[in-house]
């Protein structure tokens, strides 16, 4: 095996300081200095963003996230702009830790973020929701994640279920996750393909790759779908858009003026309070320019009931097609899931650890989402690791 290099990076950017990584001159030497390093656990997620690998650290048993980007889709920039971003929102107790460590392959970037043992959203969000005093939970760290990111003049531009990670069960515990779309305020950036649900109508109004200014806005929107559908268990629609009737149907209830007739209460809505009706209005308002920037008013409702009264039993009595439309994305078979763990034992690599002690806490734990084109039309504590894998690597807030 080659002799890693650390190497300094050939860019010129900005949010660059004096990052280095480490680099692996070979394809195959990535295999070869993960299995050096590590012990390959579980194959977290694999797609066109790249491979999410659960590791151990051999010489600390320190487990960890292993993000890989694929070459052919994240320019050096972007791997540099989502890592720095990581690196340094992570001092924030409601952010995802992200290690002062990262290599480059012949194919991949990568970097290492701290484990959560409980998942994603997705993973624990079932078609009744998690009820509302989980719920408060979750808007509240999230809402401070938020505005953290806010203050820093930074939008998220991503929130959603599969980028909230649980830490522990009674939700006291969830970290946001995964900046790669995170920019500037009011950076100019192109449409691709934003999952259709969480999408505000102001971005859905622009056609792809047409470029639009980012806003904090965009968070409030996507924040408010977030809870809704930890709530109720249900998406409030497919998409922000006049060709969804449900949001058609929120739309004219939502803008209706009370010197004419009110326009009818859509379904779904029907399900929470009086208060939190009006807390979704705010956050989920269709117009840009009157939707709040941050969420500091979600302190106004933390003490209110948020579920109607009877609706557990209607959210739970209800068939999920009948009420709900899918809240998930495509993931991929476990085969494809597990492509890279079978390519490594091809290859004699051991891929199997004795996970008996731990097998609990790697339950659940699912992809993050592998969205396609054709998949959007059917739908303050601070941890400073080692920068070199010779350290010992710093466990996260586990």
């Amino acid at each position: 095996m080659e002799t890693r290099q650390k190497i300094s990076p050939n860019v010129s950017i900005d949010i660059v300081s004096n990052y280095s990584i480490w680099q692996c001159a070979r394809e195959r030497d990535f295999v070869v200095c993960l299995a050096d390093e590590f012990d390959i656990l579980q194959i977290v997620g694999e797609g066109w963003f790249g491979k999410i690998l659960l590791v151990e650290h051999k010489a600390s048993d320190t487990e960890m996230v292993l993000k890989a980007l694929p070459k052919p889709y994240v320019s050096l920039r972007d791997f540099y702009r989502e890592f720095h971003y990581g690196l340094h929102l992570g001092a924030h107790k409601n952010i995802v830790t992200t290690y002062d460590v990262a290599f480059e392959t012949a194919g991949f970037y990568v970097f290492t973020q701290e484990y959560a043992p409980l998942g994603d959203l997705t993973s624990n969000v079932s078609d009744t929701g998690i009820g509302e005093i989980h719920s408060k939970k979750v808007a509240k760290q999230i809402a401070s994640a938020l505005d953290y990111m806010h203050s820093r003049d930074i939008v998220h531009r991503d929130v959603k279920l599969d980028n909230v990670l649980v830490f522990r069960s009674d939700f006291s515990r969830v970290k946001l996750c995964d900046f790669g779309e995170s920019r500037r305020f009011h950076a100019s950036v192109q449409r691709r393909n934003e999952w259709l649900a969480y999408s505000p109508p102001e971005v859905l109004a622009i056609r792809t790759d047409d470029s639009y200014k980012t806003d904090p806005s965009h968070d409030v929107w996507q924040f408010g779908i977030v809870v809704f559908v930890c709530l109720t268990g249900c998406l409030p629609w497919q998409k922000a858009a006049q060709d969804d009737p449900r949001y058609v149907r929120y739309f004219a209830w939502h803008t209706s003026n009370l010197a004419f007739p009110i326009k009818r209460q859509p379904k779904l809505f029907k399900l929470v309070s009086a208060r939190a009706s009006k807390m979704f209005r705010k956050f989920l308002e269709p117009r840009q320019e009157r939707r709040p920037k941050s969420l500091s008013e979600l302190t106004k409702y933390l003490d209110d009931r948020w579920l109607a009264k009877g609706a557990e039993k209607e959210i739970s009595s209800n068939e999920p097609d009948e009420l709900c439309p899918s809240m998930y994305s495509f993931h991929s078979s476990p085969e494809e899931k597990n492509k890279l763990l079978y390519a490594l034992a091809e290859a004699g690599i051991e891929t199997t650890v004795d996970r008996v002690a731990k097998k609990a806490r790697i339950r659940d734990w699912i992809q993050s989402s592998v969205i396609t084109e054709e998949d959007e039309e059917d739908d303050s504590g601070t941890n400073t690791p080692s920068s070199t894998m010779s350290r010992t690597p710093v466990a996260g807030h586990v």
